[in-house]
């Protein structure tokens, strides 16, 4: 493993590396967990028969939190709201 501590110009290349990877990775995620939010809302609203299973559904849809999306928000505060 190679060490970067004398040379500060390679060290702040590798963590602006690491911070973008981490920032796309945030970004997919959050846009996978905003998807899958999407598709349980859309599941409730078919439920037709059953109306105590519509309302089960629709409070999963609605407490589903997104996770990385909230901590995208935290760690690149100077991105746009997702």
């Amino acid at each position: 493993m190679r060490t970067y501590y004398r040379d500060r110009y390679q060290l702040a290349q590798v963590e602006r590396l690491v911070e973008r990877t981490y920032n796309q990775y945030l970004l997919d995620e959050c846009k996978a967990q905003r998807k899958y939010k999407k598709q349980l809302q859309n599941a409730a609203k078919k439920f037709t028969d059953s109306e105590p299973k519509k309302e089960r559904s629709q409070k999963k849809a609605n407490e589903f939190e997104l996770t990385r999306c909230d901590e995208l928000n935290d760690l690149f505060p100077t991105r746009r709201q997702y």
